[in-house]
């Protein structure tokens, strides 16, 4: 009987042991869950970039290439600024075709378009814009090719997803002195992506409207 005993008191104790040298600090432990890396599929949807892991905001469609270089992954910074390699003064040439359908265009005709003081941040003017006008900023001329309500890349080309403002863009093409400096799309919702990289003045688009 005490054999007995002693055996069950030596494996309780070779029990409680192994649990102890398996338990971490909770400092130790809270600091293990904090090293695992967050994936962008991880991160819900319109959510900014953590550390180096990126993801475009919902919508946006894929612009790499259109400038006719190699753009890294970008997306939207913690403050709503640019991320680190979009360089907007280079993309001075739409390098994919843009072909919209027939009820978008007799859809949305009207933009709504804000010209922007760099310095002081105000307001200087706004317009409504229809595809073919030409807004004049500075030296800069701004002419509005196209109208989209969802703008997106399909089928390597730039078309409008569906006839809803999903994602409302406009196409410009800025020229000062002839010489073209921006060709792009200029969205609604993230007007830090894309500029008409004139000096002192930004033009954003504040929203579309319907013919």
């Amino acid at each position: 009987m005490k054999k007995q005993t002693a055996l069950i008191l030596g494996m309780v104790a070779s029990l409680a042991m192994a649990g102890c040298g398996n338990k971490s600090k909770p400092g130790e432990q809270s600091q293990n869950q904090q090293t695992v890396p967050m994936t962008a599929k991880e991160l819900p949807p319109g959510h900014p970039p953590v550390g180096n892991k990126t993801a475009l905001p919902p919508g946006h469609p894929d612009i790499s290439g259109m400038n006719g270089m190699s753009m890294p992954p970008h997306g939207m910074g913690m403050n709503g600024g640019m991320m680190p390699g979009m360089h907007p003064q280079t993309m001075t040439k739409l390098t994919k075709p843009v072909e919209l359908p027939e009820d978008v265009k007799k859809t949305w005709k009207v933009a709504d378009v804000i010209v922007v003081d760099k310095t002081t941040g105000k307001v200087i003017k706004e317009v409504k814009v229809k595809a073919g006008d030409v807004i004049k900023v500075g030296n800069t001329e701004v002419k509005i090719l196209y109208i989209v309500p969802d703008l997106k890349l399909m089928n390597n080309a730039y078309t409008s997803a569906s006839n809803e403002p999903n994602n409302p863009a406009i196409i410009v093409k800025a020229t000062e002195n002839g010489k073209v400096t921006f060709e792009g799309p200029l969205y609604q919702k993230f007007p830090q992506i894309f500029t008409i990289n004139n000096p002192k003045y930004d033009v954003k688009l504040k929203g579309i409207s319907k013919g």
